[in-house]
């Protein structure tokens, strides 16, 4: 008689094949869609839906509940398949770490949207250097150097801790930037930002937070053994240096049965938060990217919502002034025949 199905084997299944689609379609809007800007945005979703493909590849055939175990016969795959989650899971904290910035300036000098040296700046950042980065840290250990720490658990650790920060710093400059906004709305002077520039800077921040907090606990115990191998004896000194339980240090107020408890529930989650996250980073992508939204109105209406392409942002004062001009002229001009009164 054949083993029952384990029903988490079938969702796992149902999950990927359903990230998978999402990716893909994710994937085909941002190369070819016609409202893409040439954005680090841009990039950075192209690189997050091919890498997260590979990632749900080898979650389906490597996973503790893997729905196809072992389907990947490439050889040496299986013992590398922790690696190739690691790589794959830094690829959006360093990513969104360079839209951040580039938001960041675009929000203080949106004319740049349009310029191509700019534009080319951030595509060599985020696809060319960030996929050399990743890629050499995973093959690293292969190389003929004895390294302090394994490149890339440590690239994972460092790149969300590059994250934090920069998460930190993005908000504080999105505290900044809503008053920039008041001071747009109540100007009289045309500008080339709006009230939407302040919205989609906000709808990024939340884009960036809510997958990589997702990733916080995978990153969390990651960090567990550098933690451990580097920063042993501090924490021994603050744990009290090996005094009796609850007479110094952080004995007497840790409560270590709620801290089991708390660990157990993470580790049942983590494979979950690992498994659903392509598909989490998908939908977000396009509620809160302004271009993806407009991308996925017009691809399932037929071109019904959002047709032709977006409207483009002046770039110099010249064209500013010129399209004030325009707009100042009335809809039409009466014609006014002269009569000579001699007649």
């Amino acid at each position: 008689m054949d083993k029952p199905v384990d029903p988490n084997r079938t969702v796992y299944g149902v999950v990927i094949c359903v990230s998978a689609a999402a990716c893909i379609l994710l994937l085909y809007m941002a190369l070819f869609g016609r409202r893409m800007p040439r954005t680090a945005i841009r990039w950075h979703v192209i690189n997050c839906s091919w890498w997260s493909l590979i990632h749900l590849a080898s979650y389906g055939s490597y996973a503790e509940k893997a729905p196809w175990p072992e389907y990947i016969k490439l050889p040496g795959w299986s013992e590398n398949a922790r690696g190739v989650e690691l790589f794959s899971r830094s690829i959006f904290p360093c990513g969104i770490f360079f839209v951040y910035i580039e938001m960041m300036i675009l929000v203080c000098v949106p004319r740049l949207i349009h310029n191509w040296v700019f534009n080319l700046i951030f595509f060599i950042l985020v696809v060319p250097v960030l996929n050399f980065i990743v890629l050499f840290c995973f093959f690293a250990k292969w190389m003929a150097v004895e390294w302090f720490y394994r490149p890339i658990d440590f690239l994972n650790i460092f790149t969300y801790f590059l994250f934090c920060i920069m998460t930190l710093i993005y908000f504080i400059f999105c505290l900044f930037g809503t008053c920039l906004c008041c001071h747009t709305v109540t100007s009289r002077r045309k500008q080339n930002r709006s009230v939407y520039t302040f919205v989609d800077m906000w709808l990024l921040f939340i884009y960036g937070l809510i997958p990589n907090i997702m990733y916080g606990p995978s990153f969390g115990f990651t960090s567990v053994e550098f933690v451990f191998k580097f920063f042993s004896d501090w924490f021994e000194q603050i744990s009290g240096g090996g005094e009796g339980e609850g007479e110094g240090g952080l004995g007497g107020i840790i409560d270590m049965s709620m801290i089991f408890h708390i660990m157990t529930g993470i580790l049942n989650a983590l494979p979950w938060l690992v498994l659903l996250f392509p598909l989490v980073q998908v939908i977000l992508a396009i509620i809160c990217i302004k271009s993806f939204r407009q991308q996925f109105f017009f691809l399932f209406t037929c071109g019904r919502v959002y047709s032709g392409s977006p409207a483009k942002t002046p770039n110099s004062e010249k064209e500013r002034a010129l399209e004030g001009s325009t707009q100042s002229l009335p809809g039409s001009i009466e014609t006014v025949m002269i009569i000579d009164e001699k007649r």
